[in-house]
C-alpha cells in the first residue's frame, strides 16, 4: 500500500516537472523564432537602405552629368559643379558596381573632349559686353563638338542602362 501512496504523491511532482521544462521549451522556441524574425527584419531594412542610397547616388550621377552637359551649352562657369562632382565621384566609387564606375570614366573623358571643344566654338566676348565674334577656328571646334556629342549621348544612355538594371535587380532581391 505504501508504494501505490509514494506513486500518488510522485505524478504532481512529474506533472509540475513536466509542464515546467515544457514551458521552457515553449519560451526557448518563441524567443528563438522571434530572434530569426528580428534578424530578418533587420538585413530587409538594412538592405532597403542600402538600395536608397544606391538609388540617390545614381539620381546623381545622372544629374550632374545632365547638368555638366547644360552648363557647357549655355557657357556657364563649372565652379558650382565642382564640389558636388567631387564627391560624387568620391561616393561612386566607394558604392557603384565595377560596370556603372567603368561607364562613369568613360563619359567622363567623352564629356571633356566634348565640353572643351564645345566651349572653345562659343563667341569669344569683346571688351566686356554681351557681344561677341565668331572665328572660322570657332566653327571647326563646334564641328568636332557636334561630331562627339551623339557618342556622349549614347554613352549616358548606356549607362541609364546599366543602373536600371542594377536597380531593377537589387528591387526584386529586396522582395525575396
Amino acid at each position: 500500500m505504501e508504494n501505490t501512496q509514494d506513486n500518488i504523491n510522485f505524478i504532481p511532482i512529474l506533472t509540475v516537472f513536466l509542464s515546467g521544462l515544457f514551458g521552457l521549451l515553449v519560451a526557448y522556441i518563441t524567443w528563438n523564432l522571434a530572434s530569426k524574425r528580428e534578424k530578418e527584419k533587420f538585413k530587409q531594412e538594412l538592405a532597403f537602405r542600402e538600395f536608397k542610397e544606391k538609388e540617390e547616388l545614381y539620381i546623381s550621377i545622372l544629374s550632374s552629368l545632365d547638368k555638366t552637359v547644360k552648363f557647357t551649352k549655355t557657357g556657364k562657369d563649372y565652379s558650382e559643379l565642382f564640389n558636388d562632382l567631387t564627391f560624387i565621384s568620391a561616393k561612386s566609387k566607394l558604392l557603384a558596381t565595377e560596370s556603372i564606375n567603368i561607364k562613369f570614366s568613360e563619359i567622363s573623358d567623352i564629356l571633356y573632349v566634348w565640353s572643351s571643344r564645345y566651349r572653345q566654338s562659343l563667341p569669344k566676348k569683346v571688351g566686356g559686353t554681351d557681344y561677341g565674334i565668331v572665328t572660322n577656328l570657332d566653327n571647326e571646334h563646334r564641328e568636332k563638338a557636334d561630331e562627339i556629342y551623339p557618342e556622349l549621348i549614347k554613352s549616358i544612355n548606356d549607362l541609364v542602362s546599366i543602373i536600371k538594371k542594377e536597380l531593377n535587380y537589387l528591387k526584386n532581391e529586396l522582395k525575396k
